[in-house]
C-alpha cells in the first residue's frame, strides 16, 4: 500500500469521524450540516486517493481520478466557502449560487472530456497521475485556488473584528484548514509537470486534530465537549478496529495468498463506521422494541423522563407543584397523589397540593422529626408499602411507617432532597387504578423524576423568596421615595397656592383694575398649569406600569424624538450632531416609554447650553461588547453645556430635585430623570451621568441586546465605517453620521 494511499486513508477517516460528530451534537443547524458537508467531500477525496494509490490499470486509474474530483474535489472549495459565509455571517447569496453553479458545470466535463483530463502517467513507481488537458484544467485550478484564497480572506476580515474567545476560535480555524489546504494544495504540483511527491496529502488528516483541540478548549462553533468521551472513542476504536484489521490481513494471507488493500481499507472503514454507530444503533433498536412490543410501558417511561426534564424550567411554585401531581397521576394512571413541602416558617411539612377530593386541610402535617419524613431524610430513597409489608413483621419501624401509608392510602412515597442532601419534601402516590404494583422500571424512572422535581422545588422555592424580597424592597422604595416626595410636593405646590390665595383675596376688592386681573390671572394660570405638571408627573412615577416590550431598533426610537428638537433649534446658534451605527442589534424594549426617555434627556440637553451661545448637542448610538462576551446597545446624549457640579451630580436621580427654577419655557420640577431611570431600571438596562463644570455633560444609556438563538449572544457587526450628510435647516444644523458595526 503507497504512502499515497495511507494518507487517502488517514484523511477519509479523520474526516468522517470529526464531521459526523459535529453534526450529531445538533443535526437542525445550520452551521453543522454545512461542516458535515465539507468534511464529506474531504473524506470522499481522501477514499478516492486509496483507490488512486492501490490502482494497477491506466485506465481504471483514470477513471478513479475523473470520479474522484467530480464527487470532491470540485465542491471542496465551493462547500468551505459556503460554511465561512456561515460562521462569518457574510451575506453573499449570489456568489454563492454561482460558485455553485459552476462546480454543476464543471461536472460533466470531469467525467465525460478529455479537454480536463487527457490521461495518466505513472509517477514515482507506485501510481498513476493525470496529464491535465490544454486549457480547462487550468481554468478550474484558478477557481479551485481563488476561491479557498477569499475564503481565508474572509476569516481574516472576521479575526481583525472579532476579540476574546471568538478570535481564539477564529485562530485555530484559520490554522487547521490553511495547513490542510496547503498540504492539499501541493498535490496540483505533479500535475503540471513538477513530479514532487505529494507528501502534502498527510497534512490533510491534521486539521480534524487541531479542530478537536480547540472545540475542546475554546468551543468552537457552540460545542463543549469532554475530553473522557473521545479518549473512549479512540480507546474502542483501537480495542475493537485495529485487532480486526490486523486478523482480516492475517487471514487473507493465509487463505488467499495475497492481500487485497483495496478490500482491506473498504472493510476497515466499515469496521470504523460500525464502531461509531453500534452504541446509537443498539438505542435506536431498544426504543423500537420497547414501542412496538412494550407499548404501554415506553409511553410511560417516555412521558416522565420528558416530564423530569422539563420541570427544571417551571418557576412559579404553585404551577409546579399542581404539574407534578397531576402528571403522577396521568402518566401512572394511579388513584390520587399527594405533595408534601417544607414550610420554614411554621417548621413542618405541609400539603400543597393533591389530586385527591377531599381537601388539603385534612392531611397531616409532619415535623422534621416524625418517624415519615425522618425515614427519608436518613435513607434518601423510595419508601414502597410491598417492601415495608414485607419486613414488618421483625422492624418495628417498618410498622410505623407502614401504618401511616395505609392511614394516607399511600403505596408509594417519594422523596425530594436538594443539592444539599435535604429533604425539602415528598410525595405521597396512591395505588394502580388497575391494581397492579409498581414495576422495577416505574421506581428508576421516579428516582429520576424525583431527582428533577427537588431540584426544581429547590428552584422554585427559592425564587418564591426572591420575589418576595423583591416586593418587600420595593415597598421600601416606594415608601421612602412616597417620604421625599410628599416633602417636595408640599414645597413645590405651596408658592403656587400662595399666588393662587392672594388672588382670590384681592380679586373681589379689584374688581375693576384690568390690568391687575390680568396680569395676576396670567400668574395664576402659569401656576396652576405647574400644579397641574406637577400632579401628572407624580402619577407617572407612582404608577410605574410594566413595559409592554417588542423587539425594537433603537435607531428609530431616538430619531423619532429628535423632530421636536429640531423645531426648537431653529433660529439658534446649537449645533445638532446625530452619528447612528448601522446594523446594530435589537432590542425589548417598550417604545412609548423610550421615546418619553430620551425626549427628556434631549430636552435637558439643549436647555443646559445658553441660547445665546453656540454650542453642540450630540447623540450617537453604537454597540458595546464586555470582557463577559455580553453585548449591549448603547445611547449617548452630549452636550457643550455649563456642566453639573460633582455636589450636585450625585443627587440627579433623586425626586424633585432640580436646577431649573429660573423662568424659562419649561420650568423643572424635579421627576424627570426619575422617571427616566425608572423606565430604563425596568428594561435592564442602565443610565449613567458624568459631567465637567464649564465642558458639559455626557449621558449614558444601555440595553442589553435582544437575541433569538444565534450562535453568540448577538453577532459583532463590521467595522466602523463613517459617511456624512449634512441637512441644513433654517436656523439650526443638523450632522447625521451613519456608523457601520462596533464601537
Amino acid at each position: 500500500m503507497t504512502a499515497f494511499a495511507w494518507a487517502g486513508c488517514f484523511t477519509a477517516i479523520s474526516s468522517l469521524v470529526f464531521g459526523f460528530f459535529v453534526f450529531f451534537h445538533n443535526p437542525t443547524r445550520r452551521l453543522n450540516q454545512l461542516w458535515l458537508a465539507f468534511t464529506l467531500a474531504v473524506a470522499l477525496w481522501g477514499g478516492g486517493s486509496v483507490w488512486i494509490g492501490l490502482e494497477t490499470d491506466a485506465e481504471r486509474a483514470l477513471w478513479a481520478w475523473r470520479v474522484s474530483f467530480a464527487l470532491s474535489v470540485v465542491w471542496i472549495p465551493i462547500l468551505f466557502y459556503h460554511f465561512v459565509c456561515i460562521f462569518c455571517h457574510v451575506h453573499q447569496p449570489h456568489l454563492l449560487l454561482g460558485t455553485y453553479a459552476v462546480g454543476v458545470l464543471f461536472v460533466p466535463w470531469i467525467v465525460g472530456s478529455d479537454s480536463f483530463f487527457a490521461g495518466v502517467r505513472p509517477v514515482f513507481a507506485e501510481f498513476f497521475y493525470p496529464q491535465p488537458g490544454p486549457l480547462l484544467f487550468a481554468c478550474f485550478t484558478m477557481m479551485w485556488l481563488g476561491l479557498t484564497v477569499y475564503s481565508h480572506i474572509l476569516l481574516l476580515r472576521e479575526f481583525r473584528r472579532s476579540a476574546g474567545l471568538r478570535r481564539m476560535q477564529i485562530i485555530y480555524f484559520f490554522i487547521a484548514t490553511a495547513l490542510g489546504y496547503t498540504g492539499g494544495s501541493l498535490e496540483f504540483l505533479p500535475m503540471f509537470g513538477l513530479d514532487l511527491y505529494p507528501w502534502g496529502h498527510f497534512a490533510i488528516p491534521l486539521y480534524p486534530v487541531i479542530m478537536s483541540y480547540a472545540i475542546i478548549k475554546y468551543r468552537l462553533m457552540d460545542i463543549s465537549i469532554v475530553l473522557e468521551k473521545s479518549l473512549s472513542y479512540l480507546l474502542l476504536f483501537s480495542m475493537a478496529v485495529i485487532p480486526a484489521f490486523g486478523g482480516l490481513l492475517w487471514g487473507q494471507k493465509v487463505f488467499f495468498g495475497r492481500i487485497s488493500y483495496t478490500f482491506s481499507a473498504t472493510m476497515l472503514a466499515f469496521f470504523h463506521l460500525f464502531v461509531l454507530g453500534a452504541y446509537s444503533l443498539k438505542i435506536r433498536a431498544e426504543a423500537a422494541i420497547g414501542r412496538t412490543l412494550f407499548k404501554r410501558r415506553y409511553e410511560v417511561a417516555d412521558a416522565l423522563s420528558r416530564f423530569s426534564q422539563a420541570l427544571v424550567t417551571i418557576l412559579d411554585f404553585s404551577t409546579l407543584t399542581r404539574e407534578i401531581v397531576r402528571t403522577l397521576v396521568r402518566v401512572l394512571t394511579i388513584q390520587h397523589a399527594t405533595l408534601f413541602v417544607w414550610d420554614k416558617g411554621k417548621g413542618v411539612f405541609a400539603p400543597i397540593a393533591s389530586t385527591a377530593e377531599i381537601s388539603l386541610h385534612v392531611f397531616p402535617r409532619f415535623s422534621a422529626g416524625d418517624p415519615l419524613p425522618l425515614y427519608l431524610q436518613t435513607h434518601r430513597d423510595l419508601l414502597v408499602r410491598e417492601e415495608l409489608e414485607y419486613h414488618s413483621f421483625r422492624d418495628p419501624e417498618s410498622i410505623v411507617l407502614l401504618d401511616i401509608l395505609r392511614h394516607l392510602q399511600a403505596e408509594l412515597c417519594l422523596p425530594f432532597c436538594n443539592t444539599k442532601g435535604e429533604l425539602i419534601g415528598f410525595c405521597l402516590l396512591g395505588p394502580h387504578l388497575t391494581q397492579a404494583g409498581y414495576a422495577e422500571e416505574d421506581l428508576q424512572l421516579l428516582r429520576s423524576l424525583g431527582n428533577n422535581a427537588a431540584i426544581a422545588l429547590d428552584n422554585a422555592l427559592l425564587y418564591e423568596e426572591l420575589k418576595q424580597a423583591h416586593i418587600l424592597m420595593q415597598r421600601s422604595h416606594q415608601l421612602r421615595s412616597l417620604e421625599i416626595m410628599a416633602g417636595g410636593f408640599a414645597h413645590e405646590v405651596r408658592n403656587p397656592l400662595t399666588s393662587i390665595k392672594t388672588f382670590i383675596q384681592l380679586a373681589p376688592h379689584r374688581v375693576g383694575d384690568y390690568r391687575f386681573l390680568r396680569e395676576f390671572g396670567r400668574v395664576v394660570g402659569e401656576d396652576v398649569a405647574r400644579i397641574e405638571r406637577l400632579t401628572q408627573e407624580i402619577l407617572e412615577f407612582s404608577r410605574s406600569p410594566a413595559p409592554q416590550l417588542k423587539v425594537e431598533d433603537l435607531n428609530a426610537i431616538v430619531e423619532s424624538c429628535l423632530y421636536s428638537l429640531q423645531v426648537k433649534l431653529a433660529g439658534s446658534a446649537i449645533h445638532l450632531k446625530q452619528e447612528f451605527a448601522c446594523n446594530l442589534p435589537p432590542i425589548q424594549a417598550d417604545r412609548q416609554q423610550l421615546q418619553q426617555v430620551f425626549s427628556n434627556l434631549l430636552l435637558n440637553a439643549l436647555e443646559a447650553i445658553d441660547e445665546k451661545k453656540k454650542g453642540v448637542v450630540r447623540i450617537r448610538t453604537f454597540q458595546q461588547v464586555t470582557t463577559q462576551e455580553r453585548v449591549w446597545v448603547v445611547a449617548e446624549i452630549t452636550d457643550t453645556g455649563e456642566g453639573i457640579p460633582p455636589q450636585v451630580l450625585d443627587h440627579v436621580f433623586d425626586p424633585f430635585f432640580t436646577t431649573k427654577h429660573q423662568s424659562r419655557e419649561r420650568e423643572g420640577t424635579g421627576l424627570g430623570l426619575t422617571i427616566a431611570h425608572q423606565i430604563v431600571e425596568a428594561h435592564r438596562g442602565a443610565i449613567d451621568i458624568s459631567s465637567e463644570v464649564g465642558k458639559g455633560t455626557t449621558v449614558v444609556v444601555r440595553f442589553p441586546a435582544f437575541s433569538s438563538g444565534s450562535l453568540w449572544p448577538v453577532e459583532r457587526s463590521a467595522e466602523l465605517a463613517h459617511t456624512s450628510a449634512d441637512h441644513g435647516g433654517p436656523g439650526g444644523q443638523n450632522e447625521v453620521t451613519h456608523l457601520q458595526g462596533n464601537q
